[in-house]
């Protein structure tokens, strides 16, 4: 937005420096000067044709320079219009991506909290087997733990 502040602001002072090249001070002086060389000239047909085509001339140069200025105006607005559409199309693949990382973190969410209802349920089983006095079933759960850990040894070693 700043930009186009600042080019709008540009494009305005460049009309209006042309502006008043064509109503300026110098520009008048010779058009009055062109007039006084008519009037003291005698009006003699080849001056007045001579100041009649650097007048055609001059307005031509300044007529060419205003279109040359709005077509440079016209190709940047352009240039500005195209990064604004690139601009979207980025800002739409951001969106899409966004709506899927919070669909996928939203099951993700779901799957922890049934793991975590699951891992409850064996705390507790594990829990009331720990109170449980009956030695023998601790003995088996101690060799069978035992011979777990030797299992795994062997496979990781294997």
């Amino acid at each position: 937005t700043g930009s186009r502040k600042g080019f709008v602001t540009t494009s305005r002072a460049i009309v209006r420096e042309l502006q008043d090249s064509v109503k300026g001070a110098s520009t008048q002086a010779k058009l009055e000067e062109d007039k006084r060389q008519l009037l003291t000239a005698g009006a003699s047909a080849s001056r007045s044709n001579h100041v009649a085509r650097d007048n055609d001339a001059f307005l031509a140069r300044e007529r060419r320079s205003q279109t040359q200025l709005v077509k440079q105006q016209d190709d940047t607005l352009e240039q500005i219009a195209s990064s604004a559409q690139r601009l979207q199309g980025a800002a739409s693949a951001i969106s899409v991506e966004l709506k899927e990382q919070a669909k996928m973190l939203d099951e993700l969410d779901d799957d922890i909290d049934r793991e975590t209802e699951k891992l409850n349920f064996v705390m507790k089983r594990i829990g009331r087997l720990m109170k449980t006095g009956d030695s023998k079933q601790l003995c088996l759960i101690i060799g069978l733990f035992t011979l777990m850990v030797v299992l795994i040894f062997l496979i990781i070693n294997s």
